[in-house]
């Protein structure tokens, strides 16, 4: 959207790259779910696990060859946007593949060294909205950097709500996590300021004239941050039902603030 309010929207090369983007992330999930069942996260008894592999709908070697099949569509895409492109896109789209599929494969398994979260930051906020920018208008904007740390917070946040609810658990099972490492009482304040600093981003750009004011459409999400921030609150004192599906909740509210923020770049191109 930023690179048609500009006026550099090239169709198709977006296209593929939202394309291969889902098929990237998809694969990544699943390896991630062969791992976490391999390494006994995931158990009959997980309430937020998909069970396909404990219950037996899909075998890990099932799994693995559709996470590679995932893959491989990612990089067919990758070819043809390297073709149209240049040689920066080989290098955007190696960081994701690579940081998808280690994310808990080995020997890597970042996941379970405390990296998760900084590095999931970094992968689905400045590479995947820069890479997207630069997949769509052939080049690169500092805006784009602007829009991808309030997306890159709230997506960050939703892995910091799960790590932060499970940290026990996990170190229970003996792997390390940024929240297993942080405790509870900096686990919760890491979530509280992943959820305000995405608002307080968007503030700042539309100040420093980086983004359009329309993105101030964003603060209409608010009340449902409100209301997460008081399930926190309430989780840090102890109430593990306030946090059970804060996951899930906060990737809601990215949902509703990616509309909004979306909502504020075409508004800017339409009515200037």
């Amino acid at each position: 959207m930023l690179a048609w309010s500009l006026g550099h929207l090239e169709v198709l090369p977006w296209l593929l790259a939202v394309i291969g983007g889902l098929a990237l992330h998809a694969g990544t999930n699943v390896v991630n779910e062969v791992y976490d069942v391999r390494h006994g996260i995931d158990s009959i008894t997980s309430p937020r696990a998909s069970l396909a592999i404990v219950k037996g709908r899909i075998s890990e070697r099932g799994a693995l060859a559709l996470a590679y099949v995932l893959f491989a569509v990612t990089i067919l895409v990758g070819l043809y946007l390297t073709a149209v492109r240049g040689p920066w896109m080989v290098v955007l789209g190696a960081v994701g593949l690579l940081g998808g599929y280690f994310y808990t494969a080995p020997p890597f398994h970042y996941k379970y060294r405390a990296l998760g979260v900084p590095l999931v930051f970094v992968l689905m906020g400045p590479l995947m909205v820069v890479g997207g920018f630069f997949a769509a208008s052939g080049g690169f904007d500092w805006r784009t950097l602007a829009l991808a740390v309030p997306v890159g917070l709230l997506v960050t946040a939703i892995l910091q709500g799960n790590e932060w609810r499970d940290a026990g658990e996990d170190k229970r099972l003996g792997f390390t996590t940024l929240s297993a490492e942080l405790g509870r009482t900096f686990s919760r304040w890491l979530y509280v300021g992943l959820l305000v600093g995405a608002y307080v981003a968007v503030a700042v750009a539309v100040i420093a004239g980086l983004l359009p004011s329309a993105t101030l459409l964003t603060i209409l999400s608010l009340p449902a941050a409100v209301w997460l921030l008081h399930e926190a609150e309430k989780g840090a004192a102890g109430s593990l039902r306030s946090i059970a599906l804060i996951d899930m909740h906060t990737a809601r509210l990215h949902t509703l603030f990616g509309v909004l923020l979306l909502a504020g770049l075409i508004g800017s191109r339409i009515f200037g």
